[in-house]
């Protein structure tokens, strides 16, 4: 699997998780954008296109939520994966992100499977 310029944008708050996002999909050929806030990511997100992104649902400034709805009235159709800490009720939290339009939520920590599981869904990844 290669990213042949696939473009990805990780929205969250803690650097650790973009550092994560590089390290194991730059040496398969993905671009990686960063944004540390959901108004950050907004603005990337009005800037370009993105094949996927995976959006942290507590942040400052605005949620992943607050952003998840925004997303969806400019840009209907965007992959998105919801992120959250292991303090979300699971099934509750997957009901909302799903109802909302994400295609998959993750809940930190994760394995390096289910960030692969979710770039499949790029089409041609």
């Amino acid at each position: 699997m290669t990213g042949s310029e696939r473009h990805i944008l990780i929205v969250d708050d803690e650097q650790g998780f973009h550092d994560l996002f590089r390290f194991i999909l730059e040496p398969l050929g993905f671009t990686i954008s960063s944004a540390y806030n959901g108004l950050e990511g907004l603005e990337r997100l009005k800037e370009r296109d993105y094949d996927i992104v995976f959006l942290d649902v507590h942040m400052p400034k605005m949620t992943g939520t607050e952003l998840l709805k925004l997303l969806r009235e400019i840009k209907p159709l965007q992959l998105v994966v919801v992120m959250s800490s292991g303090s979300d009720p699971q099934q509750a939290f997957e009901k909302t992100a799903r109802d909302m339009g994400a295609i998959s939520c993750m809940f930190k920590p994760f394995e390096l499977e289910q960030i692969m599981k979710n770039i499949t869904h790029i089409n041609g990844a």
